[in-house]
Formats: C-alpha cells, sequence, structure tokens
C-alpha cells in the first residue's frame, strides 16, 4: 500500500513537468529583442501548455509589429517536446518597415505649418507607429489651447501607399477668446474672492489652458479641496470671450490629531497633539499648533510646543509670510535646558516648481552663557513632487545660505551652507525608490571660535540616522551630546504599495558623518545602518513605525532601536 501511494505521486509530478512550457523562443526578429518580445506575450517557462492563450499571443504579436510599422507582419507558433516539458517558438516574418512620408496640415490661420509640423513626434522619413496620430493631434490642440484658442477642433488620418505613410491634419481653429468672467461653484466656506485669488487668474486675460490647469493645481494646494475642475462657458456664439466656472468641492479645513506610542532604548513614552485651520478668517491662511511630550522611567522627558501661521497671499500679492515660534524643554539627569524662538520669513513661486525664501531667526538657549543667536536664511527650492505626503515621481533640491551675528547682533557669529537633495522614483507597481542626500558645513567667524552645540550639526535618531541614539555623532561633545562642523547624510529606501489602501512596508539604509574642520570625510569611518518599517496611511500622511539597527561597530548586546513618527522621514 505504501508502495502504490509513492508510485502514484511520482506519477502526477512527472505529468505536471511534461504538461509545462520548458522555454519561449523566438526565430525571425531583427527589430526587437527576444527579451523585448517575451514582454509582449503571456506564455511564460513553467506555465502548463495552453493552446488558446498560444493563438492569443500570436494575435498580440502580430499587433505589436503592426502598431510598431510593420504592417505585413506574420506570426506563427510551433511547439517541440523538449527533455522537461514543451519549447514554444514563436516564427516572426516581419517584412518591411513602413517610414512615414510626408505630413500636411490644412486649416491653420494662427501659425504656419512647419512651425506646428516642429511639435509633433512625426518626422517625414522616420519609422511610423500607430500611436503617433494621437500624440500628434494632443501636440497641436495642446499649442492652440495655450494660445487662446478654447474651442479648437484637430483632426487627422494615416494615408498609407505601398512603403509610407502620409499623415494629414485638419484643424477648425475657433475664436481666439479671452476669459470675460470667472465665477466659482461649490464653495461654502470659503469666499469666492479666496477661491480666485488661489486661482490666479484674471477677467480679461486671455484664454489659456495650461494656466487653468496651474490654477487647479494651486487650489488643490490651499487644502481646501478634495476634488477642483473647471468648465469652459461661451455667453454668445459668435463672440470672442469666454467664461471661466470653478466647480469645486470643500473638505474639512479643522483638524485635531492625536498620537501615542513608545521608543527604546532607551524606554520612553511619545505623545503628540496637533490642531490646524487652514481658512481663518474664511481667507485661506493657515495656523497649526502642534505639541509633543516624551516622558522616560527614570523622571527625564523632553516637551516641545511650537506654531506656525501663513499668509498665502501678503497684500494681495503672490508672496507668502510665515511666522513660526517654538519652545522647548528637556530635562537630563537633572539638568533642564529650554530652548525658545521664531521664525520670520517671505517666500515667493515664480514657477510651478521653482521658488525663493528669505528667513529670520532668532532663538534663545537658556542656561548657557552665549544663549542668543540672529540669523538670516536665503534659500531657493525646486520641487517636482507628484504628492506632498507619498511622492512617487520627482526631485527635490534646496541649497540654503544663513548668516548670524555680526551686524545682526546676538552671542553666536558664523555662517552656515547646506544643500538637500530627496529623489524619488516609481519601480512597478506600487513601489517607490526614495532616495535622500545632505551636506552642511559651518564657519564661525569675529567672536566666536566654535559654534555651540545647539547650533552645529548632529546626527543620530528617527529623522536622520535610525539604529543610533539621538545627537550621538560628532567629533565634539557636550554632556551627552555630539556635535561638529561638517554633515553629510544620505537616506535610501524601497517604500512597498499600500495594502488594502492603508499599510505599507518600508526597507531603509541610512549612513552619514559629523566631522571636524580638518579631519573632512573618510569611508573607513562613515556610519551606516539598516531596518524595515511599517506606514499606515492616514488623512494627514503616513503614520511610521521603524526599526533600525546600527551596522558599524555596534556595541554588545545591541538589538536596534524603535522609532514612532508622522509622515516619511523624508
Amino acid at each position: 500500500m505504501i508502495g502504490l501511494v509513492g508510485s502514484t505521486l511520482l506519477l502526477l509530478v512527472q505529468v505536471g513537468a511534461v504538461d509545462s512550457v520548458e522555454a519561449v523562443r523566438f526565430s525571425g526578429n531583427r527589430a526587437f529583442s527576444g527579451r523585448r518580445l517575451l514582454g509582449v506575450v503571456s506564455t511564460r517557462a513553467g506555465q502548463p501548455l495552453d493552446e488558446r492563450r498560444l493563438d492569443a499571443d500570436v494575435r498580440t504579436l502580430e499587433l505589436f509589429y503592426r502598431d510598431n510599422g510593420f504592417r505585413r507582419a506574420q506570426v506563427d507558433r510551433a511547439v517541440s517536446r523538449g527533455k522537461h516539458g514543451f519549447a514554444v517558438t514563436f516564427g516572426i516574418v516581419e517584412s518591411t518597415r513602413t517610414r512615414v512620408g510626408s505630413v500636411a496640415i490644412a486649416g491653420n490661420l494662427a501659425f504656419d505649418s512647419e512651425r506646428l509640423i516642429r511639435l509633433l513626434p512625426v518626422s517625414p522619413g522616420g519609422y511610423y507607429t500607430a500611436d503617433m496620430l494621437g500624440r500628434s493631434l494632443q501636440a497641436i490642440s495642446a499649442k492652440y489651447l495655450a494660445f487662446g484658442y478654447p474651442f479648437v477642433e484637430v483632426d487627422g488620418e494615416w494615408r498609407f501607399t505601398d512603403e509610407a505613410a502620409d499623415l494629414a491634419v485638419d484643424i477648425g481653429e475657433g475664436p481666439r477668446c479671452h476669459i470675460s468672467e470667472l465665477r466659482v461653484r461649490g464653495n461654502h466656506g470659503v469666499q469666492t474672492s479666496t477661491v480666485l485669488r488661489a486661482a490666479e487668474i484674471r477677467a480679461g486675460e486671455l484664454f489659456n489652458q495650461e494656466r487653468l490647469q496651474e490654477a487647479r493645481r494651486r487650489l488643490y494646494a490651499t487644502k481646501l479641496f478634495q476634488r477642483v475642475s473647471f468648465s469652459v462657458l461661451r455667453p454668445d456664439s459668435t463672440g470672442d470671450s469666454v467664461i471661466v466656472r470653478f466647480d469645486v468641492v470643500e473638505q474639512a479645513y479643522r483638524f485635531f490629531t492625536f498620537g501615542g506610542g513608545v521608543e527604546t532604548p532607551p524606554w520612553r513614552l511619545l505623545f503628540s497633539a496637533g490642531w490646524e485651520h487652514d481658512n481663518v478668517l474664511n481667507q485661506g491662511q493657515q495656523l497649526e499648533v502642534g505639541a509633543e511630550y516624551s516622558p522616560d522611567f527614570t523622571g527625564d522627558f523632553r516637551l516641545s510646543i511650537d506654531g506656525r501661521y501663513r499668509v498665502p497671499y501678503l497684500i494681495l500679492t503672490r508672496i507668502d509670510f510665515q511666522i513660526h515660534p517654538f519652545f522647548y524643554w528637556e530635562r537630563l539627569d537633572t539638568t533642564l535646558s529650554r530652548d525658545y524662538g521664531i521664525e520670520t520669513g517671505l517666500s515667493r513661486n515664480l514657477t510651478r516648481y521653482f521658488s525663493l525664501a528669505l528667513f529670520n531667526r532668532v532663538r534663545l538657549v537658556a542656561d548657557t552663557s552665549q544663549g542668543i543667536t540672529n540669523s538670516l536664511t536665503f534659500s531657493a527650492l525646486y520641487d517636482s513632487r507628484d504628492d506632498f505626503f507619498d511622492p512617487a515621481h520627482g526631485l527635490y533640491v534646496r541649497p540654503a545660505a544663513e548668516v548670524a551675528g555680526g551686524w545682526l547682533r546676538g552671542d553666536n557669529s558664523f555662517y552656515r551652507l547646506t544643500a538637500e537633495a530627496r529623489w524619488f522614483q516609481a519601480l512597478g507597481p506600487g513601489f517607490v525608490l526614495a532616495a535622500r542626500m545632505l551636506v552642511g558645513r559651518d564657519f564661525p567667524y569675529g567672536t566666536t571660535e566654535q559654534i555651540p552645540y545647539y547650533e552645529a550639526f548632529t546626527l543620530g535618531g528617527s529623522n536622520s540616522l535610525r539604529g543610533y541614539s539621538d545627537r550621538s555623532l560628532g567629533p565634539d561633545s557636550t554632556a551627552d551630546i555630539r556635535f561638529g562642523p561638517l554633515v553629510m547624510n544620505n537616506n535610501i529606501e524601497l517604500r512597498s504599495p499600500y495594502a488594502f489602501g492603508w499599510v505599507g512596508l518600508v526597507g531603509f539604509f541610512d549612513g552619514g558623518q559629523v566631522v571636524g574642520s580638518e579631519a573632512g570625510f573618510t569611508v573607513a569611518a562613515y556610519e551606516y545602518s539598516a531596518g524595515l518599517g511599517v506606514r499606515v496611511r492616514t488623512p494627514i500622511g503616513p503614520v511610521r513605525f521603524d526599526w533600525g539597527k546600527r551596522l558599524r561597530n555596534p556595541v554588545q548586546g545591541d538589538r536596534g532601536r524603535f522609532y514612532l513618527g508622522l509622515l516619511h522621514v523624508f
């Protein structure tokens, strides 16, 4: 009986192996590699042999070739028995590849044909592909829509000969229009004037769909609306003016948040609370107040309270005004340190992605002999991220220069240069590769020989080098804080898609070094760590729970550190 069961199982395994696909091959393909074609078909090695799937793959390959200019391509298939299953071979007869013959445009009065043809992804003599027609019509439409023609109609077709494809485009331009009136529909708590101010579209200007799309993005950025769209209305079918109406759906603009957790080592509790109002005075002004309290079990604690008030259009201009007071208290081994300050500044968006800012920072660190810092920081920002909370594409670059002391007075005089870059790239269905690099350099001058610890660079902790204790890297030290004048910090994360729409995983690698002005950075002394994390999606950004482990010279018994926070590290 035992032998019979064993023989039956062996037979099942052998039948499964014989009926499966051993290999997928291509013959006759010259224009495209086998690897490229393997991405087109659905048959894979290891799958059960399926005749219907093979027939569908033949049709898919023929369509792929014809869409890429091989209009007479033919594909067949052959199946042969191999050593461990079936070998599938797709035989391809590519034929001659069709080229673009001529491009003709009719009906265009506003722009000459040569100017329009330069916009197209089509050039006479180049290879024909099926998607060229749609891309060409879209390019011409976008040109007209950006120069005052909201009712332009663009049509086209391919005309095939034996060896060439000629493109014919016909344009119905319609009238060139200005915007005579702006309307808003759907707003209840937000004033119409606030919506139109954020849109930055004015009555009387030439219609431009690109500017309307940018206005839509600006309205989303106010955080006041969950949906924004616009419609173009024509009050007079024979006139040259249009009405633009913004349709909005408001969302809650008052939030209260509360969080709690633990951090180890050492063991300490974490509590946080915040309140935000994004439509103060019904003017789209923003007010945020937050507090964090973190006690341990020995009587030590950390407490921080800060606020931020933002006026997005200062005196009806595009200049943003912000004021940010902050307070921080920490008790460590019965020693209390207190930190008070306020930041005030102006910023201006010059383009969709580029902005400039100038901020003043006044800071008082109590219980020190040189506790007052007064500085000015000038920064530039390029930010093309597609999402603030969970970017999948884009680049963030922020260089900054800061000067403290001197004619600004205060106890500390120094120059500081910093540069930070963040890069985000989608890698497939929901996966994102994210990278960050920060470098900085301090230069004391005047009566300041060494920048104090609370102004110098330091690394270690949940936002810089996970797996290391807070403020634990640097050539100089005060009590348990290490610091220095030069810093380099890098972070790499691989972020998974959110399962069930709300929970995701992260793998990360952190590195960094803080050194003296004469030592310089060295690979041998570079500190680094790695770990895993969980992200939970919330309306105010992802909550993160990370575990990081020091990899370079870990102390005996080090099992890593746990961190809890709001938003990604970068």
